[in-house]
C-alpha cells in the first residue's frame, strides 16, 4: 500500500483526502490550496484539475471546465423534483404490514404501539 502512495505517503494521503472533501463540497478549493501551501486559487485549480483529469474528461490544461460543487440548499424545489438522482418510493395502496409504523412511529419506537 505504501508503495502505491509513492515517496511521500503523508502528502499523498493529505491530497487524496482534500480531493475527496473538495469534490463533495465539504471544503472550498481555496482552503484546500491553503492547506497544501499553494499560493493562489489558480494554483489550487491547476492542482485539482491535474488530479481529477484521470477520472473525468477534464484536460489538465483546461481550467475553464472546473465547476464549484452544487449544494442541495442552493437548488429550488422544482429543480429537485425534475432530478433523477433521488429515490421515489410509492407507498402501498393499503397496509404494507401488520401495523402502520410510518404514522405511529413515535409510539412504535417507545414500545407504546
Amino acid at each position: 500500500m505504501l508503495e502505491a502512495l509513492g515517496p511521500d505517503p503523508e502528502r499523498e494521503t493529505l491530497e487524496g483526502l482534500l480531493l475527496l472533501l473538495v469534490g463533495e463540497g465539504r471544503v472550498p478549493l481555496e482552503r484546500a490550496g491553503e492547506v497544501l501551501g499553494l499560493e493562489n486559487r489558480e494554483q489550487a485549480e491547476r492542482w485539482y484539475a491535474e488530479r481529477v483529469s484521470s477520472r473525468s474528461s477534464l484536460d489538465a490544461g483546461d481550467l475553464g471546465g472546473i465547476q464549484e460543487p452544487v449544494h442541495l440548499e442552493d437548488l429550488t424545489q422544482e429543480s429537485l423534483d425534475r432530478s433523477d438522482r433521488f429515490l421515489r418510493i410509492t407507498p402501498a395502496r393499503r397496509g404494507s404490514g401488520f401495523s402502520d409504523v410510518s404514522k405511529e412511529h413515535d409510539k412504535y419506537l417507545y414500545g407504546e404501539g
